[in-house]
């Protein structure tokens, strides 16, 4: 170039990447833009080397590189719906077909599908106090891998809504997996994203990362839902002032006698499409809190855990009482012990890897009252069409005071009775007034008792028993009830030969 002089031009511009790429690029000019394509790659067809048609005509002004496609698959093997308070397992599994995977990173996103985010600061929600409604609580490699197994280049890290995890070197034609560990304290939908990134070149300086991305929605339902009520002892009514007032208040907290034997029946409903296994059934009181009432039955397992169908509801009776001079009665927090039914897993493994699931509800206090007045009923278990029987009906003054009661029996169709059916009567203090009937059955089957009412002057209060309480059975005859004889003539056979 000593002897000449003039203008140098640049015709094309060569970028290697590499050992495999280089990517030609000719200069803008006129003479350039007389053939095309504007790329020209070595050892290859002349061709555009650009997904995005739009970016073509630009193509002399802005280089793009494309990603090399994956040669890896990436499955999320979840199908069934979560149920809150259980350790969801998410399996995740990585297959090889055509790339060896070498330093690999497996990255997990939980993002709320309706917005926000899965963290909440209120403190007033009806579920759990936790603050976030989901959360990653672990990833668990495969059987067999201990976290201490790990090298010292290994990277598991794992937030409430992140996780990073390093995956190990996956040859060309195998395997490797792990599980999620998504806890559910909501229900609430979310969407799992997982992102598996690789090197397919052991050696090579600043290869390129190929990138695997997945996503899965995931509906997090409830899956029990406990309900309780209370029932007055059988045939035994106390008149509670309480309730009286509470029909022209908004205020319906429950109230129950002080002295008497209540049942509280705890029931639980399976609101799922999945079986669940329950376990036990329980009612807890907190240490620190004064014990205000005794509750058989109250820590007792179930001998075989009971299997609940959806929407069975499964109930435990319990027999609370108090004998304390109190207003408020705290009772503690109702507690089942459930997780998912394995079904032919769980008959034949004699011990389950799936954990048992608590869910706990607070028991509303109740107000505790001296009844003024109880009235009982008494009558026997069963009557027989034709033959009388007497009915008789005890009301009792538990207070200091005389009570005047004004009373009414109705006539029944299924019965003929003798006596008053309408009447004054004045109770003593401290003492019990008897009514007795006599009645003769006339239908059989399961009949209503005449129906008795009263009012109690001094606190202008209107009395009237339940149903359940004022029916009884009426056989067409009288039965005859035989032992019960345990019979096994097949195992009688069998010892016998």
């Amino acid at each position: 170039m000593n002897n000449q002089s003039g203008k140098l031009e640049c015709l094309s511009v060569i970028a290697k990447i590499g050992s495999h790429l280089s990517i030609c690029c000719r200069a803008e000019s006129p003479a350039s833009l007389d053939s095309l394509p504007l790329w020209t790659l070595e050892d290859c067809v002349q061709t555009v080397p650009i997904k995005d048609p739009i970016l073509v005509l630009s193509g002399q002004k802005y280089t793009q590189v494309e990603e090399q496609d994956p040669q890896v698959d990436l499955h999320l093997g979840a199908s069934s719906p979560a149920l809150v308070g259980e350790v969801f397992l998410v399996p995740v599994t990585l297959v090889s077909k055509g790339h060896d995977v070498y330093s690999g990173e497996l990255k997990i996103n939980l993002v709320d599908v309706k917005g926000g985010g899965l963290f909440s600061p209120r403190d007033n929600e009806p579920y759990a106090l936790d603050s976030h409604h989901v959360q990653l609580v672990g990833i668990s490699g495969p059987e067999g891998e201990d976290d201490s197994q790990l090298d010292s280049d290994k990277i598991k890290k794992i937030q409430q809504s992140f996780g990073l995890i390093s995956v190990p070197i996956i040859k060309n034609g195998d395997s490797w997996s792990c599980k999620l560990e998504i806890k559910w304290h909501r229900p609430k939908p979310i969407m799992l994203y997982v992102s598996l990134g690789y090197t397919p070149y052991r050696n090579e300086l600043n290869t390129q990362t190929v990138h695997v991305h997945k996503h899965l929605q995931i509906e997090g339902h409830n899956a029990i839902v406990l309900n309780h009520h209370y029932l007055m002892p059988f045939r035994r009514d106390p008149l509670l002032l309480s309730k009286s007032k509470q029909a022209s208040e908004s205020n319906h907290s429950e109230s129950l006698p002080l002295n008497q034997k209540n049942v509280l029946i705890v029931s639980a409903k399976n609101c799922t499409e999945l079986p669940l296994r329950l376990k036990s059934m329980r009612i807890e009181v907190e240490d620190n809190a004064e014990r205000t009432c005794s509750i058989q039955h109250a820590s007792e397992e179930l001998a075989y855990p009971a299997l609940l169908v959806p929407g069975e509801v499964f109930k435990k009776v319990f027999s609370v009482s108090s004998n304390m001079n109190i207003s408020k009665l705290s009772l503690g927090t109702a507690c089942l012990k459930w997780r998912r039914d394995l079904g032919i897993e769980e008959k034949c493994a004699s011990t389950s890897t799936l954990s048992w699931v608590v869910t706990k509800q607070k028991l509303p206090d109740v107000n505790v009252e001296l009844p003024p007045l109880i009235v009982s009923f008494e009558c026997p278990p069963y009557a027989v069409v034709g033959d009388p029987f007497t009915y008789y009906i005890r009301i009792s003054n538990q207070t200091q005071l005389l009570q005047e009661i004004k009373y009414s029996l109705g006539d029944a169709q299924s019965f003929v009775l003798s006596g008053y059916h309408n009447d004054t009567i004045y109770v003593l203090p401290k003492s019990e007034h008897i009514l007795s009937y006599k009645l003769v059955p006339l239908v059989s089957g399961m009949q209503q008792l005449p129906k008795f009412s009263m009012t109690s002057v001094r606190y202008s209060a209107a009395y009237q028993p339940s149903n359940s309480s004022n029916s009884v059975f009426i056989f067409p005859s009288k039965p005859h009830f035989k032992a019960a004889v345990s019979t096994n003539s097949r195992m009688e056979s069998v010892v016998n030969e």
